[in-house]
């Protein structure tokens, strides 16, 4: 299947892999409010669903913990 693939090809593939997964891992690694057992879930999530998982968590998994309740005045 990849067989025909040469260096630009690999490159761009991987970078295509690669970056999404990176920027996951660090936004997971900084989310102040995920638990550690959170973090661990989602990173499992992302190695296991390698375009769909950082795709996930920048759609759903970064604002389980962002909402906070608003200050009564």
């Amino acid at each position: 299947m990849f067989s025909g693939l040469t260096g630009w090809h690999l490159i761009i593939l991987s970078v295509v892999f690669f970056i999404p997964f990176l920027l996951a891992a660090i936004s997971i690694a900084r989310h102040r409010t995920a638990s550690g057992l959170e973090k661990a879930v989602w990173v499992l999530v992302i190695l296991a669903f390698p375009l769909l998982g950082p795709l996930l968590w920048f759609v759903i998994g970064r604002r389980g913990g962002r909402e906070s309740p608003r200050p009564t005045p």
